[in-house]
């Protein structure tokens, strides 16, 4: 087998098992919900900029996933002391719940992934799949 491919398995059912745990978890909720609370909970001091920017998508996508998750109580802005232009974005309990759900459900899939894998070869995955992040993120 290829790396492509071995990769595109590996991201494919991993996916495929996330969304089986979600839909048992009776989230509701889209995958780029998810990865956007997710990203919301990890940046400090997180901007609709700054997540447009991790998530490679354009503002005005990221503008109408905001709208979504403000409406849906998942998210509030608050307003940035320093820049009166900019507000941060901040999980609501509503959504700090929602990902302690999710991050649960992530855990399940990934323990059932590294099943009978022992410390080393986690670590060894770990090492190889930063070096094939960190070789695509060079910029040439």
């Amino acid at each position: 087998m290829e790396l492509s491919e071995a990769l595109f398995n590996l991201v494919h059912t991993v996916r495929i098992n996330m969304q089986k745990e979600i839909k048992l978890n009776a989230l509701g909720l889209s995958p780029m919900h998810f990865k956007s609370l997710k990203v919301i909970s990890k940046i400090e001091n997180c901007t609709g900029q700054k997540l447009a920017d991790f998530m490679g998508r354009d503002k005005a996508q990221i503008n109408r996933l905001i709208k979504e998750l403000i409406s849906q109580e998942l998210i509030t802005k608050i307003d940035n002391e320093n820049d009166k232009r900019s507000q941060f974005l901040v999980l609501s309990e509503k959504g700090v719940k929602i990902i302690k759900v999710f991050k649960k459900a992530e855990k399940k899939v990934f323990n059932k992934m590294i099943h009978e894998l022992t410390p080393e070869q986690i670590a060894n995955f770990v090492e190889v799949s930063q070096k094939l992040k960190n070789n695509l993120s060079q910029i040439d």
